[in-house]
């Protein structure tokens, strides 16, 4: 089908076929992805082991397990100190108004990173900031514990505590600039839009003009007249500051009267104050700036009724009060939170404010998911609007709960989704817009939306029905393996996908239109689904994830076996995590037999071609075609559970990626041969990092013998030596070349640094190595090699200075 007329056409035209699988009123879904982790993580607090029990409670934590305070209070009496602190911990992320009293009892535990952890959860729950020193004597922290307790014992059962709805009143406004979000007009533009400028944020970007006559101006159109007597410019910084600048304003937007002028250099929070005026406009301009080239350079312009107040140096950030009142709010709850919370939300909804703004509002949002109330649907709705606040909203709508809830959230998702086509949505916060190829990831906010549908129950008819309608559009969004991270778990959204393709009775559909696009027949597969399952990212199938991600059934265990041979690595090594993720046996004897007739990726011989002058990616070493699948079979057969004789550990015909991966195969089965070989491996293996696996894999273990080498014993120096010439060097090797690198993506030209996710081969190289002896500003560069084509790279010295190690290819007619 026509790309185009796939993104347009009505989805509910494109899936009769879905439609018609339809659960059938009454079936009780199946439990959800978060659902199951919480309740893996509860009942893992009872295993016989402290450091699962320390790991449940930490991952309970994570998760904001609500449900879970009463296990993780319990667990604050564990044999194990760990498990306490753990508990404790989480509590201050997942507890509420029960977990207090626990929490005081444990300010007196005899671990003291226990009592610590106690006093941090207690901060997050009640907001208070009574203080608590873990280490103090005995008797100086009961004194400080009685205050904590006090506090607690006249805090109300049935509402807030006033000191935590005192701390909502502390914070001024972002409301009270009257410029936020306001339309900007601008003189010129390099750097811009011209909107950052009242979109409340300091660090969004900046308003630039460069190479224009003087003056340049901003005018903030405030909407309707309004009475102010302070600007705030918040400048760029030093050197980018106006040196003569006027502050104008105007009625009507076309005749402007001047209410200050003035010539000095400026600070970068630049703070003018005059009479009060009423205006609808105000303008800033600058007839002088530090740097002439520059005339203005703008993070934010603001508008006060009155100057606004600057915190003093060191001083509590107003701001952060009032989202400590706000935490507290949505743990102790009461009559009125929810009321308070909505209320302090209110004239915050379309703000788009620095990362102390963010972080309040956001506390505030998920606040309101916890408390529920009269106002938190609403509320959350309105925010589920707002770009930059729709994933909090729709994080917290999940925690609210409700057939209503469900509805928005399924209205909301295509807006934030990209389309049929694959086209990016329209709607995106500026946070969330990578500004590269996005093939590899799922933008933020139809995750969001999709994790908190997987959290609630859709039985409403209605919202199953909607969530039908947008299937497809969950099988379009998931990202593809093209330039993304090799897991060999299943990801969050693989799980969050899979769960709602299945309530709305299609996630099987989406298998066979995966299999049907490999080659594999299968019958009835939806023409949308067969689409999109025929899309490629370069040489990456976007199907071939769909493989892992989807296919819970064994019965699809003889294709996923079948496609461990097909003519596309991408595939065979999803395949193989399919088969690792279903835990199916009978994959081992197959994948062994295909492993065992593959040829090691140096059989193929060295990449003989010079480093891309143009392309902007490096070469493995050898010239084996790409992918490299045998490292996802090697992993398979380790979940699987495998068993020995293991080849790949040793093999130096295979790269060190398969001979790591074997490595942690090895770990993964944990049978003795197994551990018997990766203690081997930890004393021989002759490459560092695999000795780190195994050496890690014994440790975890309780297996791991230490071997501390003696310290060599030194000779004191010379009594004639300084103390300087003690630690100087004889001679430096160092690489020589010019810096016209043939390859400077994501790296230092100057070799100082560099960050690259390329496999190699190199990129600290030159032309030839040198020496230079001795080893300051008097010595002289000699050179060690002199060769004319080609580069030398990485060069390492030897312990005892007598060799160096490096690499060197040569051009492309001499590799």
């Amino acid at each position: 089908m026509n790309e185009r007329r796939l993104s347009t056409l009505s989805t509910a035209v494109l899936l009769p076929a879905l439609l018609l699988a339809r659960v059938a009123p009454g079936d009780v879904p199946a439990a959800g992805p978060y659902a199951r982790q919480v309740a893996e993580q509860t009942a893992a607090l009872k295993s016989s082991s402290p450091h699962v029990r320390g790991g449940a409670a930490e991952s309970l934590g994570y998760l904001r397990a609500w449900a879970a305070a009463g296990a993780l209070a319990d667990a604050l009496a564990d044999p194990s100190p760990v498990v306490r602190r753990e508990a404790a911990m989480s509590l201050g992320w997942c507890g509420g108004r029960s977990a207090v009293k626990p929490l005081l009892a444990a300010l007196d535990d005899k671990d003291w990173t226990v009592r610590q952890a106690a006093c941090v959860a207690l901060t997050n729950l009640t907001g208070m900031e009574f203080p608590f020193d873990a280490l103090a004597e005995p008797s100086a922290r009961q004194a400080q514990a009685r205050k904590w307790r006090h506090w607690w014992a006249k805090a109300p059962a049935d509402r807030p505590p006033k000191d935590v709805l005192a701390l909502l009143g502390i914070a001024a406004r972002p409301a009270d600039n009257l410029a936020l979000g306001c339309k900007v007009s601008v003189s010129s533009t390099y750097r811009g839009p011209a909107s950052v400028l009242t979109d409340g944020s300091l660090q969004q970007g900046f308003w630039q003009t460069k190479n224009v006559p003087f003056p340049q101006h901003c005018t903030v159109d405030l909407g309707q007249p309004k009475k102010f007597a302070c600007v705030v410019v918040q400048q760029y910084g030093s050197g980018f500051c106006m040196t003569d600048f006027a502050v104008s304003t105007s009625a009507d937007g076309r005749t402007f009267q001047q209410v200050l002028r003035r010539k000095a250099t400026t600070p970068p929070r630049l703070v003018v104050t005059f009479p009060p005026a009423t205006a609808r406009y105000v303008r800033i301009t600058s007839y002088g700036s530090e740097r002439s080239a520059y005339p203005t350079t703008f993070r934010e312009v603001e508008v006060w009724a009155k100057a606004p107040s600057k915190p003093a140096a060191g001083a509590r950030s107003p701001l952060l009060r009032t989202e400590r009142g706000l935490r507290a709010l949505g743990a102790l709850g009461g009559a009125g939170a929810s009321e308070a919370v909505a209320k302090t939300l209110g004239p915050l909804r379309a703000a788009r404010g620095s990362f102390a703004d963010k972080a309040l509002i956001q506390t505030g949002i998920r606040a309101l998911g916890r408390l529920r109330g009269p106002k938190a649907l609403p509320t959350l709705t309105a925010m589920l609007d707002n770009p930059q606040w729709a994933r909090y909203a729709a994080d917290a709508l999940g925690d609210l709960g409700g057939p209503k809830a469900e509805a928005a959230l399924l209205a909301a998702y295509p807006r934030y989704a990209r389309n049929l086509a694959g086209r990016n949505p329209k709607q995106l916060p500026r946070d969330d817009r990578p500004g590269l190829d996005p093939r590899d990831r799922m933008y933020e906010t139809p995750y969001a939306i999709a994790s908190a549908l997987a959290r609630l129950p859709l039985t409403d008819e209605k919202n199953l029905a909607t969530l039908r309608e947008i299937a497809p559009l969950l099988v379009a969004n998931m990202p593809s393996d093209y330039d993304g991270a090799m897991l060999y778990e299943q990801e969050a959204w693989m799980l969050v996908t899979a769960h709602l393709l299945e309530r709305a009775g299609v996630r099987q559909a989406a298998c066979d239109a995966a299999f049907a696009a490999f080659g594999r027949p299968r019958k009835n597969v939806p023409k949308v689904l067969a689409g999109l399952a025929g899309k490629r990212a370069a040489d990456v199938p976007y199907a071939a994830i769909w493989l892992p991600a989807l296919c819970r059934n064994k019965t699809d265990t003889p294709d996923l076996i079948a496609l461990l041979e097909h003519n596309n690595g991408w595939v065979r090594i999803n395949a193989a995590k399919a088969l690792m993720f279903l835990g199916d046996r009978r994959a081992i004897g197959p994948i062994t037999k295909l492993l065992a007739a593959s040829k090691p990726e140096s059989a193929y011989g060295y990449f003989g071609g010079f480093l891309f002058g143009k392309a902007l990616q490096g070469h493995d070493e050898y010239n084996d075609p790409a992918p490299r699948w045998r490292e996802a079979l090697i992993r398979a057969l380790g979940r699987l559970g495998a068993v020995l004789p293991f080849p790949y550990l040793t093999d130096d015909r295979s790269t060190l990626g398969i001979q790591y991966a074997a490595a942690l195969t090895l770990d993964e089965l944990g049978t003795p041969e197994a551990l018997a070989e990766l203690k081997r491996t930890e004393a021989t293996h002759p490459y560092h990092s695999i000795r780190l696996v195994a050496r890690e894999a014994l440790w975890r273990r309780g297996l791991l013998t230490a071997r501390i080498p003696a310290a060599p014993r030194l000779s004191p120096p010379a009594a004639t030596a300084s103390p300087a010439a003690a630690h100087e060097l004889d001679a430096v090797v160092f690489i020589k070349g010019d810096n016209n690198m043939p390859n400077d993506f994501q790296i230092d030209p100057w070799r100082q640094t560099y960050s690259t996710t390329d496999s190699g081969p190199t990129y600290r190289l030159g032309r030839n190595l040198y020496v230079l002896r001795p080893a300051g500003p008097g010595g002289k560069a000699a050179p060690l090699t002199s060769f004319t084509d080609g580069y030398v790279a990485d060069c390492e010295v030897s312990w005892d200075g007598r060799r160096v190690v490096f690499a060197r290819r040569g051009g492309s007619k001499d590799p």
